[in-house]
């Protein structure tokens, strides 16, 4: 796995290409790959790391889109997606009262539930969402959404308000696309973007941040930077819910302090990403070779980490998630089925890795209750250092 330190690029390998778990080990009914290379790069102007660009990569995403991926979660009203909502809408209600008679654009509005909301507040509202789930969705929450891509001729003018959640991220060209949302702007608009907070993954080595859909990894730093290229002014702030950043953007009279921070101990942060992932790669090898079957539970977090490693370890462990829509199903290019907390109880493995920070406490309590005697890694002991996620 090379690094370049002039263009500091890391070639990973093949990664998961996850589209959302399977029936069998394979993407295939979706049309989609199972694996695809991934590259990571260090902009120096930017202090933006982010997957270079692959052409084969960016067709099998149009496929994902097309589809209606849904692999960041959709707001919507019920559950976690409700949660996202209501969080970012306290946000964007902090510096609009009112939003009585404003044009509003939501790029990537998936079912329109944000919308929704922002209609009954008094705002004339448009989306546009690529997939399925904006037409069902619109009609469902009785809102109008484009069926395409931004920039489209369907949405024309200036408005008031440009909304983008979970959106940048997705973009090759982010700079670009923030130009053209603020020309999408009237005079005195304000656009509201949000993109996970990949900070705590890169200071961590946690390589489970890495996704083919997404081209640009975010800090608040990156991000502020990324819109003072684009000629706006962007405010950050971290977001109460969810792990993301909040950017509120505006035209901008002076952005040049926002472009003229040094990026060196950026690029050093890069460096050290790659040093803490491999490090973990050599942790997790290690669970996995020892005497037994190795247990990994919320093996989602893992997937990316696992693919780095020799595949003939697939059958040395076994998956675990709380999810009931994920028991009997797989990750796509892995042979392991995901099983319920009830199949871990009634057969434990040899050991148990817990790969979430948040939630350790709470999973290692419920194994030991339920008289699950079997050593138990936390999250912690695979990473070098510890930031909350």
């Amino acid at each position: 796995m090379p690094i370049n330190a002039m263009a500091k690029s890391w070639e990973i390998g093949d990664l998961p290409f996850f589209y959302r778990c399977q029936p069998e080990p394979s993407n295939a009914a979706h049309g989609l790959p199972d694996r695809l290379s991934f590259e990571l790069e260090f902009d120096p102007e930017l202090g933006l790391v982010r997957q270079r660009a692959n052409a084969e990569v960016e067709r099998a995403l149009e496929i994902c889109y097309q589809q209606g991926s849904e692999i960041s979660g959709m707001m919507d009203g019920q559950g976690i997606g409700q949660q996202y909502a209501q969080d970012f809408l306290s946000y964007i209600g902090r510096h609009e009262p009112d939003f009585s008679g404003q044009r509003v654009l939501e790029i990537g509005c998936g079912t329109g539930y944000l919308l929704s909301l922002l209609k009954a507040r008094g705002a004339d509202v448009l989306g546009i969402e690529p997939g399925a789930q904006g037409r069902d969705g619109g009609r469902r929450h009785g809102v109008s959404v484009v069926n395409g891509f931004f920039p489209h001729p369907e949405v024309a003018g200036k408005f008031d308000l440009v909304i983008a959640y979970a959106v940048l991220e997705h973009i090759p060209d982010p700079v670009a696309f923030m130009r053209t949302i603020g020309d999408s702007l009237s005079v005195h608009g304000v656009a509201y973007i949000a993109v996970p907070d990949c900070a705590p993954y890169l200071r961590n080595g946690d390589v489970s941040c890495l996704l083919h859909e997404h081209w640009s990894y975010f800090n608040t730093g990156s991000l502020t930077r990324v819109v003072a290229a684009a000629g706006l002014r962007g405010e950050v702030e971290a977001s109460g819910f969810g792990g993301s950043l909040y950017c509120r953007v505006t035209h901008a009279s002076d952005n040049a302090e926002a472009l003229a921070e040094d990026l060196a101990p950026a690029a050093l942060e890069f460096d050290a990403f790659r040093s803490m992932a491999q490090a973990a790669m050599g942790k997790m090898e290690a669970f996995l070779r020892a005497p037994g079957a190795a247990g990994i539970y919320v093996p989602g977090r893992m997937i990316n980490l696992l693919a780095m490693l020799d595949p003939g370890l697939c059958e040395r462990m076994r998956f675990f998630d709380d999810n009931p829509t994920m028991a009997g199903l797989y990750f796509p290019g892995f042979p392991v089925i995901i099983e319920n907390f009830e199949a871990l109880k009634n057969a434990p493995p040899a050991r148990l890795f817990i790969a979430t920070k948040s939630f350790h406490a709470q999973v290692a309590q419920r194994v030991e209750q339920a008289g699950v005697d079997i050593p138990v890694v936390a999250w912690a002991e695979f990473f070098a250092r510890e930031v909350a996620a």
